[in-house]
């Protein structure tokens, strides 16, 4: 067994939550995960950030020790736009945070960096969003009409989130690097669409509870 296990990601893995009603977000209190890892014997160590995309992995993945397990969620801030500009401006090309390409090479860049630490990386795919959900989200502060002319439909949105995750199993396998298939399991559970925030993004307390279950089954 690893001696310790290493969260490396965004807002999913920190366990950010959106409050509809009260107009903000906040954080999943996984103390029994916490708890649950230290009993086991592999404590946590949690390097995780709101909008955190792989360049922020690379700069991170500096922490890793020697015996390390490290599961590697990222991608969701590297597929996204910047919303107001593409409903400004519908008829433009736009790029991606981090275009699909470099994305590719930053993520095997990441799993050789945790791999030369002594460590084990686990990619963890992307977990689903719910398309119409995100595009009311994107409308309160941008152009929606422009931004679906620009995406053409509102799908566009959950098929370009899956792109960069079918990246992430895509350089997995390439690299022989443990794929944790954390959206083929949120996929075929009947309960997911019920698991998400209103801004079709985040996963609400049911769906972190779901997910840190699913890591606990990966792990041990």
């Amino acid at each position: 067994m690893a001696n310790r296990l290493m969260l490396l990601g965004d807002s999913i893995l920190k366990g950010v939550m959106y409050d509809s009603d009260r107009n903000r977000y906040s954080l999943y209190d996984d103390k029994w995960f916490i708890e649950e890892t230290a009993r086991k014997g592999l404590p946590v160590r949690k390097q995780c950030r709101m909008g955190a995309t792989v360049d922020y992995g690379l700069e991170h993945a500096e922490g890793v020790e020697q015996g390390d397990s490290v599961l590697i969620e990222l991608g969701g801030n590297d597929s996204n736009y910047n919303w107001s500009v593409v409903g400004e401006s519908p008829d433009d090309e736009h790029t991606p945070a981090t275009p699909p390409e470099r994305f590719r090479d930053c993520y095997r860049r990441l799993i050789e960096k945790v791999r030369s630490a002594g460590a084990e990386p686990i990619a963890v795919n992307l977990i689903p969003i719910d398309s119409p959900s995100f595009f009311r989200w994107i409308s309160r502060t941008a152009d929606g009409a422009g931004v679906l002319k620009w995406l053409g439909d509102e799908n566009m949105l959950y098929r370009w989130h899956e792109y960069y995750s079918r990246i992430v199993e895509e350089v997995a396998n390439e690299t022989g690097c443990r794929l944790l298939d954390l959206r083929g399991k949120l996929l075929t559970n009947h309960s997911y669409g019920h698991m998400l925030c209103g801004d079709g993004l985040h996963p609400n307390a049911e769906g972190h509870t779901l997910i840190r279950e699913l890591l606990l089954e990966a792990v041990f």
